[in-house]
């Protein structure tokens, strides 16, 4: 375990805290075979980085480190209820007063062991971004954990998993994590196994039950097979599962610095409705109807109607993309039938929002100059976009030898996944 948890950027992370506070060891850090690498009750900071890196350590070093300003359940409440007071979405996730007494009390009785509150720690003061976005998918997946009727255990097991789905991410680069970051396959791949990484973090404690574990694995799944890591499909996911999936996508694009978020947020979810729970997605859409504002901007919806025109010209090639791709997966039919069907499922459900690639010359006659309608029908195709480069990325990441395979058919749809790529740009 220590020798999968305990990497270079974690490990950076875990020293740099020292250098901001007071980090002290409270028993030695042992190296796998034994050897002392740092005594009890020394001053842990940057400057002890590289001695720790270059020893495979016997325990996780968040079990050897006590920090003098640890994450508390009093603090996690308060920023909860900071959340609910200051944003609108939040705050109507705890309307009723029922609500916001279970809500806040759920943060506030986690089960908190200190190797756990070290890596919230970690996470507030050097992953900031991190540690907002899993207390916003705490309180959206307690508030669906209400309204599934959950009890009292169930709703603390849920809150603990939402706080830790993302432990896993501070084993990532940083600099994977920026915005206009573009990822490889193989930075794919380890984004991928950060639901790993955080379940076998919580595992590790006997303070949580199995569920917990379970949820935070199962927090990029999806409903039609599409999510990762074991691509699950229905009810093969838990339901904490399915409620954490759901919040954290809720989550990730409330927090994007957009115009419009709910509106876009209320696309996805109509666009991408296969893919979630129906009974929870309405529950996110009953909210977002009720907080609905008007986000009218003349010059955005200018600059939308010159976005269709261009997404008409790029889509004019999707027939003939289409019938190569056919061609394609015959001469590989293990990533041919993958892609395909995700394309197909893809296909489906812009056809179900109403902008079909076939269709979207025809939208944009129909729409006209309406500033809503081009809105919409230039948000839905960007996140269609969006989808399909997803998808792209994917089948690199699920397949990592087709970048290198020379089997023709296999050669066949990387030429095309790049030139599909490139269109996409």
């Amino acid at each position: 375990m220590a020798e999968e948890t305990n990497d270079e950027h974690y490990l950076k992370a875990a020293t740099e805290l020292g250098d901001t506070q007071n980090v002290v060891a409270h028993q030695p850090i042992l190296s796998s075979n034994g050897i002392k690498v740092v005594e009890r009750g020394v001053r842990v900071d940057s400057r002890l980085f590289e001695r720790l890196l270059n020893h495979r350590l016997q325990v996780p070093i968040d079990e050897s480190l006590t920090v003098e300003q640890a994450v508390t359940l009093d603090e996690l409440r308060d920023l909860a209820e900071k959340l609910i007071d200051e944003r609108p979405f939040y705050g109507q996730l705890a309307a009723q007063l029922s609500d916001r007494v279970t809500l806040l009390g759920a943060i506030g009785s986690i089960a908190l062991p200190k190797p756990i509150a070290f890596r919230l720690t970690v996470a507030r003061d050097r992953r900031g971004a991190i540690f907002g976005h899993s207390l916003q998918v705490a309180l959206i997946a307690l508030h669906l954990g209400i309204r599934q009727e959950f009890k009292v255990a169930e709703l603390r097991a849920l809150a603990a998993a939402a706080l830790l789905q993302d432990a896993g991410m501070l084993h990532i680069d940083p600099a994977m994590l920026q915005a206009e970051h573009r990822f490889d396959a193989a930075e794919r791949r380890q984004l991928h196994a950060h639901p790993l990484t955080s379940a076998m973090i919580v595992k590790q404690q006997p303070e949580y039950p199995q569920a917990v574990g379970r949820a935070i694995l199962e927090h990029h799944e999806r409903h039609d097979g599409s999510g990762y890591p074991r691509g699950l499909k229905g009810a093969e996911i838990s339901v904490m599962g399915r409620i954490l999936l759901l919040a954290e996508v809720v989550a990730g694009v409330l927090d994007k610095d957009i115009r419009a978020p709910e509106r876009r947020l209320s696309l996805i979810l109509r666009l991408n409705h296969v893919k979630f729970d129906a009974r929870m997605s309405k529950a996110i859409l009953r909210l977002l109807e009720q907080g609905a504002v008007d986000a009218s901007d003349v010059e955005q919806d200018r600059r939308n109607a010159e976005r269709l025109k261009r997404l008409d010209e790029d889509f004019g090639e999707w027939s003939q993309a289409r019938s190569e791709l056919v061609n394609y997966a015959a001469g590989a039919p293990t990533v041919g039938a993958f892609l395909t069907d995700r394309v197909v499922a893809l296909e489906r459900s812009l056809a179900d929002a109403g902008l079909h690639p076939d269709q979207l010359k025809s939208v944009c006659l129909d729409i006209g100059d309406q500033p809503d309608a081009l809105g919409e029908v230039a948000m839905l195709a960007r996140e269609a976009g969006w989808q399909l480069n997803g998808i792209i990325q994917d089948v690199f990441c699920r397949f990592p030898t087709l970048e290198s395979s020379e089997q023709p058919g296999e050669v066949a749809i990387r030429d095309w996944l790049l030139r599909l790529s490139g269109r996409l740009q």
